[in-house]
């Protein structure tokens, strides 16, 4: 699969959750809070606190779950959607095909996300079969007279828009009126029509929503109730925060997606109030980017031709000279010489983008927005003739120039940035708005603050140095983070402030920014819930109001690197990173795995199997857990046929097969597994056949902790050979400019000098880490600079161990030339074993790297420890 890490990172936490969900279910009978203590078990594990689960009141009562993965504009939502029905079918259904109702905002996506999925070649289309083997994609007409043998005999996806279900008066939509080409579906069951929204229901469909922004009204929420849905994704760069607030599980960060190569950032801007400096500037910028892709074909071979996207103003009666798309046309052929062939129009009553050679063409332009769905990644030059826009306007175009083409970070720096050009004569304004566009693209206000560059073709200065936001922590009680409750407000004060608050529960934070009235400020501190966060909101608008000290350029901005030299296994000259070495990569042998599941490991649900062998109709009327309706109703579908113990075994093995076992191994240890349950045990094939994703899961965790304990004595083994261990110059991780990913930003008020990067990414403003962080940049003498380690990124600083890597916490570079890694733990984690081996491997790595290295755990705030490591006397 050609999934990034940070995908990948996104499906694991959904999966994880669907587990959390189905445990929290198995383990309170009777209860309707699964998706709740689900939620929020996970929640804290991926941010660091627990994120109070809303559920959309017409889904409550099923407890269906409803989650939102938030991921901006570039990141592959579509690709990640796809992929997301290979977990729900894997840890969520207990057997059959699954069936997938994909809604969207609108006909062009719908029409787009068929092709992806109904087109060989497409990367979604060929991995969702080597997901789940055939697949049938259907439009809404073609699901209007659907035959159960398909659904029956394949994974099904029905790609509609929201508005093909969404009325209130259900009678004016097709899908909910008797069909009669849908009554085999209901044969032996009491049902009152037979509508294709009653044919679904019946099979539980997971249901994911495409832009799920533009959906979260009570009505959208009602008509996802009809379907009544086993689950339901979000897939949003813009989750709603305040009215129906999305339940975000997942949230990825501009940093990410650049380090991923997935965006182009930053974007440099540049601004002048007469429109022909400003397009000659931008198209001189469009040159030099082509000398640039030039030279980049030369050293890698990768032929790119950027182009510009220029947003026109629209035709306005009172202002005869506004640049409508044609005068832009009109001004590139006559007063820049532009050949009419590399210009293509794209707004109301003409679109020349179908016709155009994509050999020629160098700039098209709109007016408010390009045509849904046209993708051109090499898109790099965003020139606009309106000093202000709707940010739903600019984000539309702005997320054009954004994409990396070919999802490779180019050797040629400035193919790594996108740029926009504007005619105005307030650059501070240009910047605002461009800032609200990454926004509505889906980034945090706090880290679009910093994706701007600003350049004043008029010679003013930078005057992006004014204080337009402030972001500070939401407070945190019982390791639950709390947000503002506004719902004493009038509405009007409500909507207010709303427009000036930004709150972002998953990174912990809340930014405000613009003016603030006092009224509106009692406001705001009087829905706060504690006075430690009425005195931060306080403080807040003190910097708000005050001028923003200036700015000094980090050594990653000056172009600096920070290196360090990797943990890495030799032989001969062939060299690579410890955790990849071959000695590591021994077999699984079988043989030494117990097959033999007891009934703590795989215990018996003699009632859930008795009734699924119900009727459908019984099975409808049944008071079921959550969890256990969903295995029933599901199950009524996956035991049509006679189960067999071949059919069960291939299907056992095709799932846990894996390069490091032997495939003559397999069969015979999972023949062993079954003839233990059903002989010793009492199991029959058809219980065993229904219960096979719980039994699957059970032998994959025997499998993996046997695999854990050879990999755990080979690594100890490699760790004896300390001669065939190094550390140097041969293999380093490396920071630079746009290397660099982080969940959040450090928001807090203490400023922490001599950062690395302009940006502290996942540090909290207070705790143990912050004092240790505290410590090392206002206190620790010689610091010449330092970064905030974050762990599981790509790039970030890593070690082996015997389970699994582990990221320091931070990294110091001295002006002596030294290093410092630090890894800060608490007091009642020190003696742990696995802490113990991460000492032993921090000082391994040490030894190797030479003299000018050092590795120290300090802990209780021990920060002498630090100082000793360094050999400085306090």
């Amino acid at each position: 699969m050609s999934l990034k890490p940070y995908q990948s990172d996104v499906l694991d936490a959904f999966e994880a959750f669907l587990r959390a969900y189905r445990e929290a279910g198995e383990a309170a009978p009777g209860s309707r809070h699964a998706s709740r203590e689900a939620f929020e078990h996970c929640t804290l594990r991926n941010f660091g606190f627990r994120i109070p689960y809303r559920a959309p009141s017409a889904l409550a009562e099923a407890d269906v779950p409803v989650v939102c993965l938030r991921i901006p504009t570039g990141g592959g939502k579509t690709l990640i959607g796809g992929h997301a029905i290979g977990r729900i079918k894997h840890s969520l259904m207990p057997a059959g095909h699954s069936l997938t109702i994909w809604l969207v905002p609108t006909d062009a996506i719908r029409a787009q996300t068929l092709r992806v999925l109904r087109t060989p070649g497409e990367l979604l289309h060929d991995e969702l079969r080597g997901l789940l083997g055939e697949v049938a994609v259907l439009d809404i007409d073609e699901a209007l007279s659907v035959q159960p043998a398909v659904l029956d005999s394949h994974d099904t996806i029905v790609v509609a828009t929201m508005q093909a279900f969404k009325q209130s008066d259900t009678e004016r939509l097709a899908v909910y009126r008797p069909n009669g080409a849908l009554m085999d579906h209901f044969r032996g069951v009491d049902q009152p029509g037979w509508s294709l929204v009653e044919a679904l229901r019946l099979r539980r469909p997971f249901v994911i929503v495409d832009e799920a922004h533009n959906q979260g009204t009570s009505l959208a929420f009602d008509t996802l109730a009809r379907l009544d849905p086993c689950a339901v994704l979000e897939l949003t760069a813009t989750p709603d925060r305040l009215h129906q607030p999305s339940n975000v599980l997942v949230s990825v960060s501009a940093s990410t997606l650049q380090t991923a190569e997935m965006i182009k950032l930053p974007v440099e801007m540049a601004t002048h109030g007469d429109w022909r400096i400003a397009l000659r500037e931008a198209i001189a910028r469009l040159d030099r980017l082509q000398a640039a892709a030039d030279a980049e074909r030369l050293a890698t071979g990768e032929a790119l031709r950027p182009i510009m996207l220029l947003q026109a103003e629209r035709h306005q009666k009172d202002n005869p000279d506004a640049m409508t798309v044609d005068r832009v046309r009109q001004g590139l052929i006559e007063q820049f010489n532009v050949p009419p062939a590399q210009i293509a129009r794209s707004a109301s009553g003409v679109d020349e983008l179908s016709d155009a050679d994509p050999a020629l063409l160098r700039y098209v332009i709109t007016a408010d927005k390009l045509r849904e769905g046209w993708d051109w990644p090499a898109a790099y030059v965003l020139m606009s003739f309106r000093g202000s826009t709707t940010q739903t306007a600019l984000e539309q175009i702005l997320g054009r120039v954004l994409r990396m083409p070919n999802v490779t970070r180019k050797r040629e720096e400035a193919l790594n940035r996108a740029y926009a050009f504007a005619v105005s004569d307030s650059i501070a304004e240009v910047a605002r708005t461009l800032r609200d566009g990454l926004v509505q693209a889906g980034f945090e206000r706090q880290d679009a603050e910093d994706l701007i560059r600003a350049v004043d073709l008029q010679d003013h200065g930078d005057l992006l140095r004014g204080q337009h936001s402030v972001s500070v922590a939401l407070p945190v009680a019982e390791d639950r983070v709390l947000v503002p409750d506004l719902s004493a407000l009038t509405e009007a004060a409500r909507k207010r402030i709303e427009k000036k608050l930004d709150i972002s529960p998953e990174t912990g934070s809340m930014t405000l920014r613009g003016e603030w009235t006092a009224a509106e400020q009692k406001a705001l501190k009087a829905a706060l819930p504690d006075a430690a966060a009425v005195e931060a909101v306080e403080r807040a608008f003190s910097r708000l109001v005050s001028p923003a000290e200036p700015s000094v350029p980090t050594p990653s901005e000056r172009g600096e690197t920070f290196t360090l030299p990797l943990l890495a296994w030799q032989q001969g000259d062939w060299i690579t990173e410890l955790g990849d070495a071959p000695p590591l990569e021994g077999g699984l042998s079988l043989a030494e795995v117990d097959a033999r599941l007891d009934d703590q490991a795989f215990p018996r649900e003699v009632e859930t199997l008795q009734r699924a062998r119900l009727d459908l109709g019984s099975a409808g009327k049944l008071q079921l857990d959550p969890v256990e309706r969903l295995q029933v109703q599901m199950g009524l579908f996956g035991v049509r046929e006679s189960a067999s113990p071949a059919d069960l075994l291939w299907w056992l093995e095709r799932r846990l097969i894996a390069p490091d076992i032997n495939p003559e191994e397999i069969g015979a240890w999972l023949s062993g597994a079954l003839r233990h349950l059903m002989e010793e045990r009492g199991f029959g094939i058809e219980e065993l056949a229904y219960r096979r994703s719980r039994l699957c899961d059970v032998l994959a965790s025997r499998i993996a902790v046997a695999r854990g304990a050879g990999h755990k004595q080979r690594f100890l083994a490699l760790l004896g050979e300390e001669s065939c261990l190094s550390a140097d110059e041969r293999l380093q991780c490396v920071f630079s400019s746009g290397r660099y990913a982080w969940d959040w930003q450090y928001n807090g008020f203490v400023t922490l000098p001599r950062h690395f990067f302009q940006q502290i990414g996942n540090l909290k403003s207070q705790g143990e880490e912050f004092d240790c962080a505290n410590f090392i940049a206002n206190e620790l003498e010689g610091v010449r600079d330092w970064i905030r380690n974050v762990e599981r990124k790509p790039g970030a600083f890593s070690l082996p161990t015997s389970k699994h890597r582990f990221y320091p916490d931070f990294l110091v570079r001295m002006d002596n030339g030294h290093y410092l890694v630090v890894e800060y733990k608490g007091g009642h984690l020190y003696e742990d074993p696995d802490q113990a081996e991460k000492r032993r491997i921090g000082a391994l790595w040490a030894r190797r790297a030479g003299a000018n290295f050092h590795f120290v755990m300090p802990q209780r705030r021990d920060w002498s420890a630090i100082r000793a490591a360094l050999k400085i006397s306090s």
